[in-house]
């Protein structure tokens, strides 16, 4: 009879490993559906992110398409304006206008080595390396450009700054960058 029992037991632990066996099974089961549930999350988020980003694009490309009309606008009003004028400061913003410096760049310097002088350039052991600043300042004292030389004249930049609303809220919108009192638009 000891041994009926004893055979009882072994297969009743058995059928206990066994179907310990299969709840951890099914424990596995069930981490593989999390992790693809939170893969496919990550998934779908993804896409929203990109329809989100795509969706913000065009939105943004009209506004600035009217910024960019508006800033034209703007810039035709300032041309139309004396020479004189540099500035109209308005209750929202301020209009300027400022010509940017004059750049000399080198175009041959073969010919702008045989007829510079020595200030224009400095000695390096083997290598001469023209001297801008230099350059510049001679053709502010003669108005003449060295041979080899190019003159690029500045160009006239043109700014708009927006003012910030008095309560304390500001306007915001794509193409504006922002400063301490005023914002400007680029």
């Amino acid at each position: 009879m000891t041994d009926l029992i004893e055979e009882l037991l072994q297969e009743a632990e058995e059928d206990e490993k066994k179907l310990h066996l299969a709840h951890i099974d099914l424990m596995l089961v069930e981490m593989r559906k999390l992790e693809e549930a939170i893969s496919s999350n990550f998934a779908q988020a993804e896409e929203e992110r990109v329809i989100i980003s795509e969706w913000a694009l065009v939105k943004n490309e009209k506004l600035q398409q009217k910024a960019d009309r508006i800033t034209s606008l703007l810039k035709l009003f300032m041309e139309s304006q004396d020479e004189e004028i540099k500035t109209i400061d308005l209750p929202n913003g301020k209009l300027t206008r400022r010509k940017g410096s004059d750049k000399i760049v080198i175009v041959d310097m073969e010919k702008f080595l045989q007829n510079a002088n020595k200030s224009m350039f400095t000695l390096q052991p083997e290598m001469v390396k023209p001297n801008l600043t230099k350059i510049k300042a001679f053709y502010k004292m003669t108005l003449k450009v060295p041979e080899g030389t190019e003159l690029i004249e500045g160009e006239e930049k043109f700014n708009i700054k927006i003012k910030e609303i008095e309560d304390g809220t500001k306007e915001t919108r794509t193409g504006v960058e922002q400063t301490n009192e005023y914002r400007d638009a680029v």
